[in-house]
């Protein structure tokens, strides 16, 4: 089975998340091993910010949903593509780590 995994943000009193292109783009494969995905109530903090020639969004805040959407693309091969929402929230992140 083929994975494509991206993540959006949903801003602050938003409906709907943004559709900010390819964020993160991650892709795998059963055999390319263990992919970790943040649960929701996770916090994920996204730092594009090295990133200036394919203008990538940055954003930070808490999972609230995965969605998995499974296609058959043949008799034989399934690909799995998963949005995972990352919402804005008020709680101060910098209480989480110290760095």
């Amino acid at each position: 089975m083929k994975y494509y995994i991206d993540y959006q943000f949903l801003p602050k009193n938003a409906i709907r998340p943004l559709n900010n292109g390819e964020v993160v783009g991650i892709e795998a494969t059963d055999k390319s091993g263990v992919v970790e995905l943040p649960m929701v109530g996770d916090y994920v903090q996204i730092d594009n910010s090295a990133d200036k020639a394919l203008l990538r969004s940055s954003f930070a805040g808490k999972v609230c949903s995965r969605v998995f959407r499974y296609t058959r693309e043949s008799e034989t091969e399934v690909a799995c593509a998963i949005n995972i929402v990352v919402a804005h929230n008020d709680d101060d992140q910098s209480r989480l780590v110290t760095e």
